[in-house]
């Protein structure tokens, strides 16, 4: 079972700090944030804030929003969706193609030129989301989880 820690106000500032950063926006809704021990931070409803964690045995709870290092917030595909669903205009969003959503879905990095900037960018076929990825010396690392991984249906 995993430990889940509620942040606390000044722990989700810094979340806020980095996701606004990277991708111009944050989520318009307040949620409660937990964070497990290999630093992903789930999303749940703030009443859960009244309830002893400590006590009780949780294998899963909430939306697997991100993970968080110290000077960067990767979102999860999730994650990725929800950000977009509550905000219109965000930067880093980067469209792919036919061929290149195929080549992601297949699990294959992505060799794309934006520009010399390492980010994360937000990746989005059409009007569908497709998830979060590192952009680094000119090639979109894919994250993709391998569950996620298949033929794509266009």
């Amino acid at each position: 079972m995993q430990q889940l820690k509620i942040l606390n106000s000044k722990e989700i500032k810094k979340i806020k700090e980095l996701v606004t950063a990277e991708f111009g926006a944050f989520l318009k809704e307040e949620y409660a944030y937990l964070q497990n021990e290999k630093d992903k931070v789930y999303l749940v409803n703030r009443e859960i804030t009244k309830v002893n964690l400590n006590n009780l045995k949780i294998d899963k709870i909430g939306l697997y929003f991100a993970e968080v290092q110290e000077n960067q917030a990767r979102l999860s595909k999730e994650g990725a969706q929800l950000l977009r669903l509550q905000n219109e205009q965000l930067q880093n969003v980067v469209s792919l193609n036919e061929v290149e959503t195929k080549s992601y879905f297949a699990g294959k990095d992505l060799d794309k030129d934006l520009g010399e900037q390492n980010r994360m960018v937000i990746l989005e076929h059409g009007q569908d989301i497709l998830g979060c990825a590192r952009y680094k010396d000119k090639r979109i690392l894919n994250f993709l989880p391998k569950i996620h991984r298949g033929e794509v249906i266009l």
